[in-house]
C-alpha cells in the first residue's frame, strides 16, 4: 500500500504535468489566435484589393459604354463626310462635262 507521502508525491506530478499541459495550451491558444488575426488582416485586404477592382470594373464598363457612343458619333459623322465628298466629286464632273 502507497503511503501517505508516495501519494502526496504522486499527485504533486500529476498537478505538475497538469500546469504543464495548461501552459501548453495556452501557448498554442496564443498562437493561433495570433494566425486568426493575420488571417483576418488577409481578408480584410483582399476585401479591399476586391472592392478597387470592382471599382476599377465599373469605371472601364463606363469608359467602354462612352468609347462606344463615341465611335457610333465618329462613324456617322465620317459617312456624313464620305457623302459630302461623293457629291462634290459629282459636282465637280458635271461642271467638267
Amino acid at each position: 500500500m502507497d503511503t501517505p507521502m508516495e501519494r502526496l508525491t504522486a499527485l504533486e506530478s500529476k498537478v505538475r504535468e497538469m500546469l504543464a499541459g495548461v501552459e501548453h495550451s495556452r501557448q498554442e491558444r496564443k498562437a493561433l489566435e495570433a494566425r486568426i488575426q493575420g488571417l483576418q488582416e488577409e481578408i480584410r485586404a483582399r476585401e479591399r484589393e476586391m472592392a478597387a477592382l470592382r471599382s476599377d470594373r465599373e469605371r472601364e464598363g463606363v469608359e467602354l459604354t462612352a468609347l462606344r457612343a463615341e465611335r457610333v458619333k465618329m462613324r456617322a459623322r465620317v459617312e456624313e463626310l464620305l457623302g459630302e465628298i461623293t457629291r462634290l466629286e459629282a459636282a465637280l464632273q458635271g461642271v467638267s462635262a
